[in-house]
């Protein structure tokens, strides 16, 4: 038997490709009076690649935040009212926290919100989360991202999900269950042991 899960695994290892640990996060910033606005991070933890492609998108929904704004006097920062970070394409010399990036895709409307595009020459250094874009959604809003993250014209990771996170009917219903037993169980506890 244990030959035979040593031998699985061994199969399992070489089939299946190494994962890379890059994700985009996000985090509600700021509410607004007309919706709620989710700033995105990349999160590299350290991997090299050299270009990213985001595209963020309402799920059937328009985003609100829909204007570019690149201005260069406007200090870059989630929850700001632009949307894409304009410190990416800043020089590092005469910005701080400028990246110098070269943006193939920056594009802002209603309908999405895509950036594409890295340092030219360079590796995206991702040491420490970089700020992205922010992306204002209606209150009862949900909105969708993919990322592709590339290394010498490779793909080298892919990100997607929903935003923001809205639990399944089925797990609120399992949590509500479960916190009911619990109240159960300790109200037939104290009553026993009186």
């Amino acid at each position: 038997m244990k030959r035979i899960v040593a031998f699985a695994t061994v199969v399992c290892l070489l089939a299946c490709p190494s994962a890379v640990a890059i994700e985009i996060s996000y985090e509600a910033t700021r509410k607004d009076p007309h919706g709620i606005v989710y700033a995105f991070f990349l999160d590299g933890m350290g991997e090299e690649f050299d270009s990213i492609d985001l595209s963020i998108v309402g799920d059937g929904v328009e985003l609100v935040n829909a204007d570019l704004a690149i201005d260069y006097f406007v200090p870059p920062g989630p929850g700001a009212p632009y949307t894409i970070n304009n410190a990416l394409l800043a020089a590092p010399s005469s910005t701080p926290g400028g990246r110098g990036w070269s943006l193939v895709a920056n594009e802002a409307s209603p309908v999405g919100i895509r950036i594409a595009g890295g340092p030219l020459g360079r590796k995206i250094d991702s040491s420490a989360p970089i700020f992205l874009a922010n992306a204002m959604l209606p209150f009862d809003g949900r909105g969708v991202y993919s990322a592709t993250f590339v290394n010498a014209g490779t793909t080298v990771g892919t990100a997607t999900g929903q935003f923001p996170i809205i639990p399944e009917p089925s797990s609120e219903l399992l949590l509500g269950l479960g916190l009911i037993s619990l109240a159960g169980t300790r109200h037939c506890t104290q009553r026993t042991e009186s």
